[in-house]
């Protein structure tokens, strides 16, 4: 059964928008905008002494989540690698334990 959609407001910085979505996702979405909004915070304190306007602190803000996808999404690319190292620990730890 389809979950049924129903709109929310999220704030993102200091504008709410309207948004459609499912309530299984209602508690991600809401984080997202939080994590968005924190981040923004961040940077405009950082650089509250630099000439930056709004559009140029949300770059550096979609910038920052890029980086970070990008990184995790090289971390899952190391989990065959890992898998296999598991793999073999246990097969050297049994074939040790034969002695």
């Amino acid at each position: 059964m389809d979950e049924d959609f129903f709109k929310i407001q999220l704030k993102l910085v200091d504008k709410h928008f309207p948004y459609t979505c499912k309530r299984s996702e209602e508690a991600n979405l809401r984080k997202a905008a939080t994590n968005l909004t924190d981040k923004y915070m961040e940077y405009s304190s950082y650089y509250s002494q630099a000439d930056f306007e709004q559009k140029d602190l949300l770059k550096l803000v979609g910038f920052h989540f890029s980086l970070e996808l990008l990184e995790d999404n090289q971390k899952e690319d190391m989990s065959p690698l890992v898998n296999k190292i598991e793999q073999l620990n246990k097969e050297l730890e049994i074939y040790l334990q034969s002695f």
